[in-house]
């Protein structure tokens, strides 16, 4: 049986946030997404498909799942239309906040094209989806960097945090775990691209 996606701001006791923590863990984990650890591996309630991992990651709300989300944008780019599929369907302030993650990936994948390159090869660029309708700078400006800013600095205006600190710290972090061994390597019950 599946286990059912929490809505976002539902209340959910610990052991429930544990297993769900531990089955988008296990699935990055088999993109080979690799930064995150699962506190135990799950065969049960795992998504097996990209569009089902991007549903729970970006319907989450923990931030800490969205910048999943944003790296495994980063380390297969390949699967941008699943991750629009997803955000296409959302509602509300959880679209707005997944179509500013998609941006926010496609924005630090131009920034860092030539290092993402020398770790993972070359990889098509993410489709610059989302730029008009938030009303930001093309993605083609100065490498992605001009649209970040200004993502940064609205976001940072509504929400109240840094959030060009946050992105910064992302993809340095991104960076920095692709030189992993085995980061984005697909394994264990290979996941399938669509639903």
């Amino acid at each position: 049986m599946a286990q059912a996606t929490p809505r976002p701001g539902a209340a959910l006791d610990t052991a429930d946030v544990d297993s769900e923590w531990d089955a988008l863990a296990t699935a990055l984990n088999r993109w080979g997404v690799l930064h995150v650890a699962p506190g135990r591996v799950r065969r049960a309630g795992v998504p097996r498909t990209a569009g089902a991992l991007f549903e729970r990651l970006l319907n989450s709300p923990e931030p800490r799942r969205h910048q999943a989300a944003v790296l495994l944008l980063l380390t297969h780019p390949r699967l941008a239309a699943e991750a629009r599929e997803v955000i296409d369907r959302l509602g509300g302030a959880t679209r707005d906040q997944a179509m500013r993650r998609y941006v926010a990936a496609a924005a630090m994948q131009r920034m860092a094209r030539t290092r993402i390159a020398l770790s993972l090869g070359p990889q098509p660029l993410l489709p610059a989806a989302y730029v008009d309708e938030l009303g930001l700078p093309p993605l083609e400006e100065e490498f992605g960097r001009v649209a970040l800013l200004a993502l940064a600095a609205e976001e940072e205006a509504r929400y109240g945090y840094d959030a060009w600190g946050t992105y910064r710290a992302l993809l340095d972090l991104f960076l920095s775990e692709i030189r992993r061994r085995g980061w984005g390597a697909t394994c264990g019950n290979r996941p399938t691209e669509r639903d």
